[in-house]
């Protein structure tokens, strides 16, 4: 893929709608990444000082323990919206926070299925007068210090599953810190993400709610976290394969079906708490 950054805005949504880190260095304010209970959902705030990102928004039934997080932070505004694909615990609870929040741009890959969850969205958007960024090609920004760096999946058809194999992966990057959030990406977006160069992360979000794919022995060596953040829930647990590799390979792993998984960074150190 080219690094060039093309954002294609959809007018009509409603037809469907290696960055390395710097050396180590203390960049004097913090990156808090929470990671929510959501059950087997995936919803995450970036927040620093002055600037926010959404990571996905979980399902339609966690908005409001999203809004009540960005409420008590006194965030009235989403400077970025990334949306990894468009299944119903990854787009569920976007819609309110379209209408409910100051939206600057949104970020998505293509549109592999249809959903009551997806119309909300794009009818939201619509009524917001926002476009939906499909990403096309590798795109990055900055966003008060932290840059994100976005993959799109580099097929437009997949042999199994394609909204899981369509996921976005997005790199976050602040001082010699990185996450690396990988959607639901399976075995087909897996192998292409080993080829991707520049993906080593100090965190791993886990692809697909930490169910075992035979790509993620390869995945884990290649990205070499020394923490683990998986999305699951009590009625459907990680598997157990998935948990050996990732202490095997050295990772502290974090399930959210524990409880919300808090990270703060300064660029340089790193604090992991959970309630």
């Amino acid at each position: 893929m080219s690094a060039a950054a093309v954002l294609v805005l959809l007018a009509g949504v409603a037809a469907g709608c290696s960055m390395q880190n710097g050396g180590n260095m203390n960049t004097g304010k913090e990156l808090t990444i929470t990671c929510f209970k959501a059950g087997k959902a995936d919803a995450f705030a970036l927040t620093t000082s002055s600037g926010t990102a959404m990571i996905d928004t979980g399902l339609k039934e966690n908005s409001a323990d999203l809004e009540d997080f960005l409420n008590e932070q006194q965030i009235t505004k989403i400077d970025d919206l990334i949306v990894t694909h468009f299944d119903k615990d990854h787009v569920g609870g976007a819609a309110a926070l379209v209408m409910d929040y100051q939206i600057g741009k949104v970020y998505t890959t293509w549109q592999s299925k249809d959903s009551d969850e997806i119309t909300e969205f794009c009818n939201a958007l619509s009524a917001k007068k926002l476009g939906i960024g499909t990403t096309q090609e590798d795109t990055s920004f900055t966003l008060d210090g932290v840059t994100y760096a976005i993959y799109p999946p580099e097929q437009n058809a997949y042999d199994t599953d394609e909204s899981n194999n369509s996921s976005l992966a997005v790199r976050v990057s602040y001082g010699s810190f990185s996450m690396l959030f990988t959607g639901d990406a399976e075995n087909e977006r897996i192998k292409e993400l080993v080829a991707t160069p520049g993906l080593e992360s100090t965190v791993l979000k886990v692809p697909y709610h930490g169910h075992w794919q035979d790509g993620l022995t390869d995945f884990v060596k290649y990205v070499s976290p020394e923490y683990a953040v998986i999305t699951s829930s009590g009625a459907v647990k990680e598997d157990q394969e998935t948990m050996d590799l990732l202490e095997h390979d050295g990772a502290e792993v974090y399930l959210t079906r524990k409880g919300t998984v808090t990270i703060v960074t300064d660029g340089s150190s790193v604090k992991i708490t959970q309630h």
